[in-house]
Parts: structure tokens; sequence; C-alpha cells
């Protein structure tokens, strides 16, 4: 007997410490898992998955959290390979089986952008730091070729941990780099402060070319830049939160040419109540010959102008209802131009009081996807059932990456949904347990790209895990 408990405790001993042994493995060296594909394919059997990677332990959040876990992905130019930025600061360089080719840590920063340049030969990250860094890396090697830091002009306050970030990244046809460097701050009494700059810099070694403004920084929010194939003509939106405060840069769209001086045009779009301000948060965006640009307005408008700034058409996609004395909106988010498409999304329904309080219906134009021709003749809208994270569109298709509904909390919605951007059908889907907070698709077509997070439901159950899924067109 007495042998008998001791092989038996023995056993558990070895079970525990091939336990942890693989927790460490997995987890603490940081090498991604591959798992076994289970569920491979998708809903319409169009795509199977083929690869299912563990991105290690992240913070679990819930449906009462604004900010959420981040995720950042991108397929090369050629389709060949898949770039991922994880919550931990981890780059990962893999073929699009999911084998990881390369792997670099930007160390104590955040990554907040990723993008390839145009011939897939770079990797561009933006980080927030002490020195928000927007760093290149040698697809090839992932040998580090050059950094540029925004700190000289968005100085980091490191008593308040208050830093500067690249918090988005494009491109354009002729070599050149533009990325917004952003900080931001929020004052003891409640008010915010923001500085930003653009930068134009050179592919080749990260020289700055140029940088908007050259002297000074913008005082109001800007987290995204569009820039036409030929770097003709750069377009920016602003925001700004603070009812009482009048900012140098209180226009609402800006366009500039391409030594970045004196804007060439700008609009200041009149508020709609309840709102004392237009924001835009990630728009405008113009197309690919500079000819139109388009724009969405947090307070559900959209709008699309020539490339002289003349306003072609307008039109609300998400009223505010005011419901048992307060005000319901969803608010506007993405938008892009893709040939003669206008392809817009709503997010979740908000109190406009404050965000985070509930509201007593759910609002009918929440988590929606909209299409316009350029006309503005509405060609369709589609419903999403929960957030619309991220969006692409490549090869005449829509990819959504689908996360949280905060108000009905139905995980049911979390995963890839997939789109006909010619008639907006539903060709495919792929759930996920966990909101899925990123995707990408590969330009030919073949293959798409989701993270999923973790959620902790109000039960106090967690769902999901952080993830990567990679599936091909069969």
């Amino acid at each position: 007997m007495k042998k008998a408990v001791t092989i038996l405790l023995f056993a558990l001993f070895l079970i525990t410490l091939t336990g942890l042994a693989r927790y460490i493995f997995l987890h603490q060296t940081g090498i991604p898992a591959m798992s076994a594909v289970k569920n491979d394919a998708s809903l319409a059997g169009m795509y199977r998955k083929t690869a299912d990677i563990d991105l290690g332990k992240v913070e679990v959040y819930n449906y009462q959290r604004m900010g959420f876990t981040h995720g950042f992905l991108q397929f090369s130019p050629n389709s060949r390979y898949l770039a991922l930025g994880t919550e931990q600061g981890d780059i990962l360089f893999m073929n699009v089986d999911g084998k990881t080719l390369w792997k670099r840590s930007i160390g104590l920063g955040k990554i907040s952008a990723l993008t390839f340049s145009p011939d897939g030969s770079k990797l561009l990250v933006g980080d927030t730091s002490q020195q928000g860094s927007l760093i290149c890396f040698d697809t090839a090697t992932g040998n580090e070729l050059w950094r540029y830091a925004s700190a000289s002009e968005l100085e980091p306050d490191i008593r308040q941990k208050i830093y500067p970030g690249i918090v988005y990244i494009t491109t354009d046809e002729q070599g050149f780099i533009y990325a917004v460097g952003q900080r931001y701050k929020k004052n003891s009494d409640g008010s915010n402060e923001y500085r930003d700059r653009i930068y134009k810099l050179d592919e080749n070694n990260g020289n700055k070319v140029a940088m908007f403004p050259p002297d000074h920084d913008m005082d109001a929010w800007v987290s995204w830049v569009g820039v036409d194939r030929q770097g003709r003509r750069l377009v920016f939106g602003t925001g700004n939160w603070d009812t009482g405060k009048t900012c140098r840069y209180d226009d609402n769209v800006y366009c500039l040419d391409d030594k970045l001086n004196q804007p060439l045009w700008s609009v200041f779009i009149d508020p709609v109540t309840p709102y004392q301000r237009t924001t835009m948060r990630s728009s405008p965006d113009i197309s690919a010959d500079g000819s139109y640009i388009a724009g969405i307005a947090n307070d559900g408008r959209c709008f699309l102008y020539d490339g002289g700034g003349r306003e072609l058409w307008r039109r609300t996609l998400s009223q505010p209802r005011q419901i048992g004395g307060v005000y319901i909106n969803a608010t506007g988010m993405f938008v892009r131009i893709v040939g003669g498409y206008v392809v817009l999304t709503t997010g979740n329904t908000y109190n406009r009081a404050n965000w985070q309080l509930p509201t007593p219906v759910d609002h009918p134009a929440r988590n929606t996807i909209f299409v316009f021709d350029l006309q503005g003749n509405l060609m369709y809208k589609h419903s999403t059932g929960g957030m619309v994270e991220e969006m692409s569109i490549n090869d005449g298709r829509i990819v959504l990456a689908v996360g949280r509904n905060v108000r009905t909390k139905d995980p049911s919605v979390h995963g890839i949904q997939i789109l006909s951007l010619e008639d907006g059908r539903l060709l495919d889907s792929m759930p996920t347990a966990g909101p899925c907070i990123g995707e990408a698709s590969s330009a030919d077509g073949r293959y798409v790209a989701g993270i999923e997070a973790p959620i902790q439901l109000d039960d106090g159950q967690i769902i999901g895990s952080y993830r990567l899924y990679i599936w091909e067109k069969k």
C-alpha cells in the first residue's frame, strides 16, 4: 500500500512538473506554440483554418472596459508573409502557415502601429514609449535598419508617465512614409491636452523629409492620415473633447500638399445636437488618385469631398435619439474608398452622457457597415452584431474583425465576417470564442488572419484567449 501511494505521489509530481514546464515554455519564453487545428472549416466552407497560435497571457478585460486588448496584423504585399504586433510588445514575422521566421521585442513600450513598405522589404512599427519611435525592420533578416523618435518634438512627461507614440503609419508609391505622432494627457481638472505632429520620412534611411506643423504641435486629437498613391495629397481629421476650449486646429478636415506646408484647404463641420463639437477619430480616407476624400464623424454623419475640398454629399448613418431623458447614438468609426465604393462603419450604442452608463435600448444603426457609390446612393448595409474593430478590402471582399457588443453582450457575434464588396452578401464567417480584435486579408484573397482576445463575462466566466488564427481559401 505504501509503495502504491509513493508511486501515485510521484506520478502527480511528474504531471505537475510537466504542466509547469509547458506553461513556462509557452508563456515565459514567448515562443508561439502551434496547437492542433480543430473545427477548421469556416461556416460556409470556403476557408479552412491552417494555424491556431497561442500568443501568451494578457490582462483580461470585461464589457465595461472602454479600451481593450490590442493586436496589429498585416499580410505582406506579395501575400507570402504575415506580420503581427502583440500586446506584450513582440513583433512576429511569419510565413502564411504560421511558422515564425523571426521575432523581435520593442522592450518596455507598447506597439501602436504596424505596416509594410509597398515592396514588402521593410516592416514599419510604431510604439508608444519614452521615445515614441517609428522602427524600420528588414523583413529578410529582422535586423533594425533605422528608427525615428518623436520625443524630440512631443516631449514625454516621465514623472507622470505621459509618453508620445507613433499611432498610425502609411506609405505612398514614391518611397515615403507618413506617420502620426501623438501625445495625450488628461489633466487633473478633467481637461484634455493634445500634441500631434505628422511626419514624412524617407523609407531608405528614416530621414525626415517634412513635418506638419514645422515649428509647433497641433493642439487637437489626430490619429489618422490618408495619402494618395503618388503622395501628392495628405488628409487628416481632428477631434477635441473639451467643449469650452478653442483650439488653433479647430477645423475638422485638413488637406496638405506633398511638402506638408500650409493646408491647401480645410473644412469646419457644424456640430449637431447634443454635441458641442464635430470630431473624427479614424478618418478621412483619400482615393488612390486623390480625387475624393471621405470622412465619418463620431456623431454618425459621413461626407464626401472632391480633391479641392468641395462637399459632394453628406449622409446621416446614425442619428442621436433622446429616449428616457438620455441621448443614445452609434458612433461613426471607419471609412475606406475603394474603386467606386465608399465603405463606412458604425460602432456600439453608447450613452451620450457617459459611454459606460447603460442605454434604454440598442440604437438601430449600431454595429453596421454602410456602402455608398460615389454619387451618394446607398448600395447596401449589413449589421455585424458586434463592434467592427478593423476591416480590410481586397480581391472584391470586405473582411471584418467583429468584437464586443457592449449592450447585448452576445459572444456569438465574435469572429471574422467576409462580405462581397459588390452587393454586401455574407460570403463566409469564422466564429471565435472571444472578441476578434484585429484582422488582415492577403492581397490575392487567399488568406485571412484574425486575433482573438479573452473577455470576462458578467458572471465571472472567461471565454476566449489571446490567439492568432490563419485561414486559407480552399
